[in-house]
């Protein structure tokens, strides 16, 4: 096979032109992915600070609410607290009667005094 100075030269010409259109495809699509790469890495970054300070947040108010927990009374200290609440009721209730007694004393009282009879 005779080649001539002037093909050997298309094809020599033809393969750098190829190898060069290879090299800058795979050189684009390799900076491509590293922008896209570092883009996510960004992104995941930007989330895992946010999520980190949101934990924080729980973390906090779980230790919160642990303390309102321990200082919350138990059943049987409700219990209690609800006969308690029963015999203030009914302490309340006797007040509330005698309260009524004094209040028609004077309300006579004042009847008497108004009506003249107490001069």
């Amino acid at each position: 096979m005779n080649f001539e100075g002037e093909t050997v030269r298309f094809v020599i010409g033809l393969c750098i032109s190829a190898a060069a259109a290879i090299y800058t495809w795979i050189a684009t699509r390799d900076k491509d992915n590293s922008q896209h790469i570092e883009a996510v890495e960004k992104t995941l970054g930007r989330r895992i600070a946010e999520h980190g300070n949101r934990l924080g947040v729980v973390e906090k108010d779980v230790e919160v609410m642990k303390t309102m927990l321990e200082h919350m009374p138990s059943k049987d200290e409700f219990a209690e607290l609800q006969g308690d609440m029963k015999a203030l009721k009914v302490a309340q209730e006797s007040v509330a009667d005698q309260v009524r007694t004094v209040r028609a004393s004077l309300n006579r009282i004042e009847d008497f005094l108004l009506n003249g009879r107490g001069q």
